[in-house]
């Protein structure tokens, strides 16, 4: 399975680009779609392994699959951080953060320029709640594994869940004065895009 998991990652990564491409050439917002797709990879994963039960098999074609889903599912979340969610910090890369959040929390004190200190301080606003929210999602998985087992994996999905049914309301809102430009030139709405992204953070 391991020689399986680099592969399927970089094939998964691919085909969310792909995704997202076509999603961008026809004018839709690649951020609803791929978090669906996340979704339903994470309760193939789910659905596999609550199945087979204490008894699964590594090595048997079943574990196999369950495993390249779950491998597929994150590759869809860290592509659609860098994709749909530009301002959001990443879900995954914690040291990256940690060491962006502590460089920020210097310049903010220590920086001679108020301009520069400024950016710093609205960086770490946005990068504190992700390294929490990882925190708190790898106590709860931990503590959620232990009590019981595989059946564990419906926290991720229920989380990933969460994060569309949230992205489908900010979408009906609608408000204008809350959106941005995506990086592929989509409409991105700030407050349900931090929500989903600090969610995402705890699914991962």
């Amino acid at each position: 399975m391991n020689i399986l998991s680099v592969p399927m990652f970089l094939t998964a990564l691919g085909l969310t680009r792909l995704l997202a491409g076509v999603l961008e050439r026809i004018g839709s917002a690649s951020l609803r779609p791929l978090l669906l797709v996340e979704l339903l990879l994470l309760v193939g994963f789910l659905a596999l392994c609550a199945s087979a039960g204490a008894s699964l098999d590594l090595h048997a074609p079943r574990a196999v699959v369950a495993g390249m889903l779950g491998v597929s599912a994150m590759a869809v979340q860290n592509a659609l951080v860098q994709i749909s969610l530009r301002e959001v910090p990443s879900t995954a890369v914690m040291t990256t953060n940690i060491t962006r959040f502590m460089i920020d929390i210097g310049d903010v004190v220590f920086g001679r320029k108020l301009s520069d200190a400024a950016r710093a301080r609205e960086r770490a606003m946005l990068t504190w709640p992700a390294i929490v929210s990882f925190a708190i999602g790898c106590g709860l998985g931990a503590a959620c594994e232990t009590a019981i087992g595989l059946m564990s994996l419906a926290f991720p999905a229920g989380l990933a869940a969460l994060c569309y049914g949230e992205e489908r309301r900010a979408r009906g809102r609608g408000d204008p004065m809350s959106r941005d430009r995506g990086p592929c030139g989509f409409d991105l709405d700030r407050s349900g895009g931090r929500i989903v992204g600090r969610a995402a953070t705890c699914a991962g």
